[in-house]
């Protein structure tokens, strides 16, 4: 029998969202998708597929990877979820309200690989008004409308640094 799975009041509503979500674009909330849904939900806000199976199958030990790289698939071409693409060129997976406004700031570890997202340090040395002059600049000399980017630093964590 697998874990029972605890989830906070916000990791619930997010689920709740997501769930409705997926019931009005015709597709049934399976257990797998739950699973794999709060695996991501009360991870880290940053999970690579081998992660979320691993947190999957500590859920329900018969969960397959098979099942967790179809559903991640699927819930990433819904927009349910953001695949994330970073230098290593490994696809890595987050709960979003909306994967097409989400701008996101990453950095990786060069030595442990740890992968540090949304840091409020670096989110913070980032100018704030870099998204709204980078899309109009962009949409004014380039005509093309941006939804979102990443911002992607590689170095030395703070672990890793001392």
């Amino acid at each position: 029998m697998g874990k029972v799975i605890k989830q906070n009041t916000g990791s619930s509503n997010i689920l709740e969202k997501h769930e409705n979500k997926l019931k009005g674009l015709g597709y049934k909330f399976t257990k797998p998708r739950r699973i794999i849904m709060r695996a991501l939900s009360e991870g880290s806000k940053l999970l690579d597929a081998d992660s979320i199976y691993m947190l999957a199958k500590s859920y329900d030990p018969k969960i397959g990877i098979a099942t967790v790289y179809r559903t991640l698939e699927l819930l990433t071409r819904l927009n349910l979820i953001c695949r994330i693409i970073l230098g290593s060129e490994k696809s890595y997976y987050m709960l979003s309200k909306d994967c097409r406004k989400e701008t996101s700031i990453y950095m990786i570890c060069d030595n442990c690989k740890r992968i540090i997202a949304n840091n409020k340090c670096l989110n913070s040395s980032i100018k704030i008004r870099l998204r709204d002059d980078a899309e109009e600049n962009i949409l004014k000399n380039c005509k093309i409308k941006i939804d979102n980017y990443q911002v992607f630093f590689t170095g030395l964590c703070d672990k890793c640094s001392k």
